[in-house]
C-alpha cells in the first residue's frame, strides 16, 4: 500500500484500489489532502490520525472482506470502524446514518482509537503539518485578492456549496483504465477485460462531500 498526499476537492482523504503498479505486482493507495493535515482549533492532529484509520479500514475491507460496489459504506465496513473506535454517521456527528453512500465518522471517547492515540508518543503525533494558507491561495486561484496565483490548488472548499447533490460519478476500468460516468450505485462491467468497472469515489471517503459539507471523510468515499 502507497501513502501519499494529494488536494482531492471537498475530502480529507481517499482509499483507491489497485491503483499501483511495478513489474507483475498491483498495490492500493491511501491518499491524505494536505489541506487538512493541521494542528489547527477546528482539526487537529487526533483528527488527521482518525481519517487515516477510516481508510485503513476501507483497505481492511478490500483485502478481507466484502465491499458493496458503487462506494457504498456496507454494514461490515460500519462494524469493523466502531470496533476500532470510530463511529460511522452521515453527518460526522451523533444520529447520522452509520451506512451509505456518504458516509463520515466521530471520534469515540475512550473507545480503541481514543485510547490508542493518547498512548501515542508525542514526537510521533503529526511532526509535518501543511504550512500554506489554504484559503488565501484558493482566492488566488479564483482571482480574487490578497492570494497567490499560479499555484495549482483549485476546486471547491469544504462548505462551499451546502446541498448540492452528486447526480453523476465517474466509473473505471481497473485494468484498461476505460472511464464512464453515471449515477450513484451503478453495477458496470467492461466487456473487453472482464473486470467491474470501480467507481472513482469508491472508498473516496468524501468527509467533506456535496452531500454534507458541514463536516466531513471519504472522510470521501
Amino acid at each position: 500500500m502507497i501513502l501519499n498526499f494529494s488536494r482531492h476537492a471537498n475530502s480529507y482523504g481517499f482509499f483507491a484500489p489497485l491503483r499501483w503498479k511495478q513489474d507483475n505486482s498491483v498495490t492500493h493507495e491511501i491518499s491524505l489532502n494536505p489541506t487538512y493535515v493541521t494542528k489547527g482549533p477546528n482539526r487537529g492532529a487526533r483528527d488527521v490520525a482518525a481519517t487515516l484509520v477510516h481508510e485503513m479500514v476501507h483497505l481492511w475491507q478490500f483485502q478481507l472482506g466484502k465491499p458493496s460496489r458503487g462506494g457504498y459504506h456496507n454494514d461490515e465496513w460500519a462494524r469493523k470502524m466502531e470496533e476500532l473506535g470510530l463511529q460511522p454517521s452521515s453527518t460526522g456527528q451523533p444520529g447520522g446514518k452509520r451506512v451509505g453512500y456518504r458516509v463520515s465518522h466521530y471520534i469515540i471517547e475512550d473507545g480503541a482509537f481514543a485510547r490508542a492515540f493518547a498512548a501515542m508518543p508525542s514526537e510521533y503525533v503529526l511532526p509535518w503539518t501543511c504550512g500554506v494558507d489554504e484559503s488565501e491561495i484558493e482566492k488566488g486561484a479564483r482571482g480574487g485578492a490578497g492570494g497567490t496565483t499560479g499555484t495549482g490548488a483549485t476546486g471547491a472548499q469544504p462548505g462551499a456549496a451546502p446541498g448540492r447533490k452528486v447526480s453523476k460519478l465517474k466509473y473505471t476500468c481497473p485494468k484498461c483504465k476505460a472511464n464512464v460516468w453515471g449515477k450513484p450505485g451503478l453495477r458496470l462491467r467492461c466487456d473487453v477485460c472482464d473486470q467491474p468497472f470501480r467507481c472513482a469515489t469508491e472508498n473516496a471517503d468524501a468527509e467533506v462531500d456535496d452531500d454534507d459539507a458541514s463536516d466531513s471523510v471519504r472522510e470521501a468515499a
